[in-house]
């Protein structure tokens, strides 16, 4: 197993644990905030805890060692905000008031193949079958744990608006995939900010109780961890292999949840967590021995980003500064034609047609 793997795809479960870190203590939080104002109050905490630590770290918003959002890509960043922060939480709020939990919790697990369908079919990622394996894997194995065998079940129009929560979803993960070269940071800071915001405001229009100041700092610095740092790691591990692959990774949240609660409020596990464990295991082995080679062209193009020059993609000449290999930067450079075969990833670099 080759770095190239093996360092996103450890982000991706380090993200998947810290949300998944957020379930057991978000329960206790639920006893004395309103759902509504839990969620604002953790996704604001998550922007701004970010944005404290950037400006304590780098003195400024910016770093020379990630890359600028550009103009052209703000629309983009808008309408993943709105779409993952905005409209699917707003769906999914009036949609469980007339679908049965189960069903609910059932439906919720097709984020992953939302995301994968909308990654395939609108944003031209390549999707091998070994990948469309593990995901229906994940799948079914956060369907079983999500199911509450002692409710009732019901398939009504709430049910189609928990789906379109997951499309919303889905479509939020495609479009920070398209800006993952960009600075981490300052996505989360944007995102964390304008979701939590707008939650709070909505929160406040419909007359909400907010809890005392003390319970607000707690809530925010559940979000700063749980929500701030995932997404984060979330979109580095986007960087490097793509939509689906992460997606999958991450989708192993709700048993990071489980586990945690566990071990935190003294939970007793389900007889089919036992069941569903071990098709997350085998998941996520199938993407870790997932390889994928064969010649491809690389137009010239030039692009910002994070980069060093050890990875065979980045050889262009620039002050002595920036000469060893191992030194990290972020600048506008650009890439010459280029046909090589080599084992790759949907990266960045990587986002080329496939044969049928």
């Amino acid at each position: 197993m080759n770095k190239t793997v093996l360092i996103p795809t450890f982000y991706a479960l380090t993200a998947a644990l810290l949300f998944g870190l957020s379930t057991p203590l978000n329960k206790l939080l639920l006893n004395t905030i309103e759902p509504l104002v839990l969620s604002g109050l953790i996704y604001l905490g998550s922007g701004l805890g970010i944005l404290i630590y950037r400006l304590i770290k780098e003195k400024s918003l910016y770093t020379q060692t990630e890359a600028k959002l550009q103009r052209e890509e703000i629309p983009v960043l808008v309408a993943a905000v709105l779409a993952g922060g905005v409209l699917a939480p707003i769906i999914l709020l009036y949609s469980i008031r007339i679908t049965p939990a189960s069903t609910a919790s059932l439906l919720l697990s097709f984020e992953g193949i939302a995301t994968t369908l909308l990654a395939g079919i609108w944003f031209g990622e390549y999707i091998g079958k070994r990948v469309w394996l593990a995901i229906a894997i994940v799948t079914l194995a956060t369907m079983l744990l999500s199911v509450q065998w002692s409710q009732g079940w019901g398939f009504t129009i709430g049910a189609f608006g928990v789906i379109a929560a997951c499309f919303m979803w889905g479509l939020d993960n495609n479009l920070t995939r398209n800006l993952s070269a960009r600075d981490p940071l300052l996505l989360v800071f944007v995102k964390g900010c304008g979701a939590g915001g707008f939650s709070l405001l909505l929160a406040r229009f419909f007359n909400l109780s907010f809890p005392s100041f003390q319970m607000i700092l707690i809530a925010m610095a559940i979000g700063v961890v749980s929500y701030g740092l995932s997404i984060v790691f979330f979109i580095l591990s986007l960087r490097s292999l793509g939509s689906s692959r992460t997606t999958a990774l991450y989708s192993i949240a709700p048993f990071a949840g489980s586990l945690l609660s566990f071990l935190i409020l003294g939970e007793q596990p389900q007889r089919v967590f036992y069941l569903s464990f071990p098709l997350i295991l085998v998941a996520t082995l199938i993407l870790l021995t997932e390889t994928h080679s064969h010649q491809h062209l690389h137009n010239a193009y030039s692009h910002d980003h994070r980069h060093s020059h050890w990875d065979g993609h980045h050889n262009h000449i620039h002050p002595s500064f920036f000469q060893e290999k191992d030194i990290v930067h972020s600048h506008l450079h650009e890439h010459e034609e280029m046909v090589h075969d080599h084992q790759h990833l949907p990266d960045i670099h990587h986002h080329h047609q496939h044969k049928k």
